[in-house]
C-alpha cells in the first residue's frame, strides 16, 4: 500500500507534464508542416508561370522546414531550368540518395539520371595559387566561403555568373579579384597573386614627460629664413696682436725719435767741441795756453764728454726703437714698415741713419 501511494505521489506530476509537453511538439511540426506545404505549393505555381528565379528560394525554405525526396526533385528542376546548373546537379544527387532511403525506387532512378545528364555541362572555377604566393596562413575564400587547400588548382563546379575571390594573410595586403563563369559548360580560372607587405607603421613620437625635454617645433619656413639670413662665418679671433703691434709700434716711433735727437745732439755737441778745440790750439804754445786757451779747452773738453754721453744714449734708444719696431706684431692685412739702422760719418763726426723699407 505504501508503494502505490508513492507512485500516486510522484508518478502522477510525471505523466502530467508529459502530457502537457506533448501538444506543443506537436503543434510546433504541424506548423512546419503547414508552412513546408504552403511555399511547397507556391514554388510549384511560379514554376508553372516561368518564374524561376522566385519560385526557387519558396522550394528551398520548403526543404529546409519538411525534408522530403519530392520536394528536393521539383528544387533540382527549378534550378535546372534557372539556368543554376551546378546547383541542380548537386540538388539531384541529394534528392537520389533521400529517395534510396525512403524506398522510393523511380524517384531515385531519375534523379541520378537527371545527376548524370547534366555532369558533362557543369560550369567550373579554378583557383589557382602558384607557389610564389602561398603562405604558411594564407586563407583564400570563394563568394565569401573558405576555400580549402585541397581545392586549390582543382576544377570546382559553379553556376554561372560573376564570382568573387579574395585572399588573405596576417603582416599582408588583402587581395580581392572576381572570376566570370560565362554560361553552362565554361572553364572559367583564376590566379592569386603575391600578397604585397603591409606598409610600416611611423613610429609613434616619444613624449615630452618621458624624456624630461620639451622639444621646440619650428616650422620649416621659418627655420629656412633664419638659416638664409645668418651672416656669413667671421674671424673670431682676438685682435690683440694687432693692438698690441701698434702700441709697440709707436713705443718704437718714440724711442727712436728721442734716440734721433740724441744723436743729433751728440753731433751738435762734437761740432762745439771741435770749434772749442780748434780755438784752444791758436790760444796755446805747446802745453802753455794763456786764459783764453785753458777756458777754450775745458769748453772743449766737456763739449765732448756731452756729445759722447748724447751719442751713447741716442744710438740706445734708436736701437731700442728699431727692435721694438721690428719685432712688432704684423696688422691684420700682413703688412707693415720694416726700418734698418746703418752707420755713417763724415768730416768730423759720426753717427748712425735709420733705413726704412715699406
Amino acid at each position: 500500500m505504501p508503494r502505490r501511494s508513492a507512485f500516486a505521489r510522484c508518478g502522477g506530476p510525471v505523466l502530467v507534464a508529459a502530457l502537457a509537453f506533448a501538444p506543443a511538439a506537436r503543434a510546433q511540426s504541424s506548423s512546419d508542416q503547414a508552412a513546408a506545404e504552403a511555399l511547397f505549393k507556391q514554388g510549384r505555381d511560379l514554376m508553372a508561370s516561368g518564374q524561376y528565379a522566385e519560385a526557387c528560394p519558396k522550394l528551398a525554405e520548403s526543404e529546409r522546414l519538411d525534408p522530403a525526396p519530392g520536394t528536393l526533385l521539383n528544387l533540382a528542376t527549378c534550378y535546372e531550368r534557372n539556368g543554376q546548373v551546378a546547383s541542380a546537379w548537386v540538388t539531384f544527387k541529394e534528392a537520389a540518395t533521400a529517395a534510396r532511403k525512403a524506398d522510393q525506387t523511380d524517384r531515385a532512378r531519375l534523379a541520378t539520371e537527371k545527376a548524370a545528364a547534366l555532369e558533362p555541362s557543369l560550369p567550373t572555377l579554378t583557383i589557382v595559387v602558384p607557389p610564389g604566393s602561398d603562405l604558411p596562413d594564407l586563407e583564400v575564400r570563394r563568394d565569401g566561403e573558405v576555400v580549402g587547400r585541397a581545392e586549390w588548382g582543382a576544377p570546382i563546379p559553379l553556376d554561372p555568373g560573376p564570382h568573387a575571390v579574395e585572399a588573405r594573410a596576417s603582416g599582408r595586403q588583402a587581395w580581392q579579384g572576381h572570376a566570370p563563369v560565362l554560361g553552362v559548360g565554361a572553364k572559367a580560372s583564376v590566379e592569386v597573386p603575391p600578397l604585397a607587405p603591409l606598409p610600416e607603421a611611423p613610429a609613434a613620437p616619444v613624449p615630452a614627460s618621458a624624456t624630461g625635454v620639451v622639444p621646440s617645433v619650428v616650422p620649416a619656413a621659418t627655420t629656412t629664413a633664419a638659416q638664409s639670413a645668418s651672416p656669413a662665418p667671421v674671424d673670431t679671433a682676438p685682435a690683440e696682436p694687432a693692438h698690441r703691434g701698434a702700441t709697440q709700434r709707436a713705443v718704437a716711433w718714440v724711442a727712436g725719435g728721442v734716440g734721433l735727437a740724441g744723436l743729433a745732439a751728440g753731433a751738435i755737441l762734437g761740432a762745439m767741441a771741435l770749434a772749442d778745440n780748434n780755438q784752444a790750439s791758436s790760444d796755446c804754445l805747446s802745453n802753455v795756453c794763456n786764459q783764453q786757451g785753458i777756458s777754450s779747452t775745458h769748453d772743449a773738453n766737456n763739449a765732448a764728454t756731452a756729445s759722447t754721453v748724447a751719442f751713447a744714449a741716442g744710438g740706445a734708444l734708436v736701437a731700442v726703437g728699431l727692435v721694438l719696431w721690428l719685432t712688432a706684431p704684423a696688422d691684420v692685412h700682413g703688412s707693415g714698415v720694416r726700418a734698418a739702422l746703418v752707420p755713417m760719418a763724415s768730416d768730423g763726426a759720426a753717427g748712425t741713419m735709420i733705413r726704412w723699407s715699406f
